[in-house]
């Protein structure tokens, strides 16, 4: 998938033509850095998510980096505000070497990064994409899902990144999973979520309650114990049709307004240093592009959260 020709206007710079790694001299890496993990092979449902992280790329240039505040005091550009880097996409993340080489990357990369963002690929590069964003403090790390499912299959799949980390050593009450939908998981799932300790904030609560307080929730728990934090975005939460590239996306889930809220408000906590995009295939999504367009403006929405943490230390 490629972006077709745009408009060039020189007032309406666009965004996303970020450098490369290393091209930024001095101090840290940069403040936000993006990274593709196509992971797909393991997928349980038919998927081309390994195209997607190109994808999300070229959408992210029909956009600017600009963004105004709700009372339309100030405003901000990303490319102005923040040193920004894209690292390309991780070399087969699905194998064990290949994941394990994934975690050294990111872990890397993370350790000289503010927020760190991998590019899926489907839910399984949730394991790399954490276990790399918490380094050596997984003893005392956090994991908030923003997803329909709970994740905690048996096996290696993307339907199991949770039940995986938390076998890595991941505590299960620093675990908080938002937008969990019914009829979407199962008896038996759920009581692994109890048992383990996991905390499940119901697709429906989202109806009666801000983003900014169910963020301010999750964020007490999955960071209680003072470490990182690590924010799992599974675009499959959203209504099926707002997400349509999305395999197990149903009816009735997140709006895509719900969606970006939520993630601004989780990145502007400094405990946040690393943020998923996942369970997409650009393979299958609408000609409109509605799916990988919102994947896109939620690395700007991240972006402004990181901004606007930046501004409150």
């Amino acid at each position: 998938m490629s972006t077709p020709s745009l408009h060039d206007d020189p007032l309406w710079p666009r965004t996303g033509a970020w450098p490369s790694r290393g091209s930024l001299p001095g101090g840290r890496v940069a403040d936000l850095a993006i990274i593709g993990v196509p992971t797909w092979r393991t997928s349980l449902s038919p998927t081309g998510a390994q195209h997607t992280p190109d994808a999300i790329r070229d959408a992210l240039r029909r956009y600017s980096g600009h963004s105004v505040s709700l009372d339309g005091a100030t405003d901000i550009v990303i490319e102005e505000a923040l040193r920004l880097v894209d690292d390309g996409n991780l070399a087969d993340p699905d194998t064990l070497e290949g994941e394990a080489s994934a975690i050294r990357t990111l872990r890397e990369l993370a350790s000289d990064t503010e927020l760190l963002i991998s590019l899926g690929g489907d839910n399984a590069a949730t394991v790399p994409a954490a276990l790399g964003g918490f380094g050596d403090n997984l003893a005392t790390a956090g994991l908030i899902t923003i997803d329909a499912h709970h994740d905690l299959r048996d096996g290696v799949s993307n339907g199991s990144p949770v039940r995986r980390l938390i076998q890595a050593g991941l505590e299960g009450t620093r675990v908080v999973q938002i937008g969990i939908a019914d009829f979407a998981n199962s008896r038996a799932y759920r009581e692994r979520a109890r048992e383990l300790g996991i905390t499940v904030i119901h697709r429906d609560a989202l109806h009666d309650r801000t983003p900014q307080d169910i963020a301010h929730e999750a964020l007490a728990i999955a960071g209680a114990a003072g470490g990182p934090v690590h924010i799992d975005v599974d675009v499959d939460v959203c209504d099926r049709s707002v997400a349509p590239a999305c395999p197990a996306s149903v009816p009735g889930g997140l709006q895509a307004h719900e969606l970006r809220r939520l993630t601004r408000a989780l990145t502007r906590d400094a405990r946040v240093r690393a943020l998923d995009i996942t369970e997409i295939d650009a393979t299958a999504d609408t000609a409109d592009g509605r799916t990988i367009r919102l994947a896109a403006l939620l690395i700007l929405e991240a972006a402004t959260g990181l901004i606007q943490r930046k501004a409150a230390q």
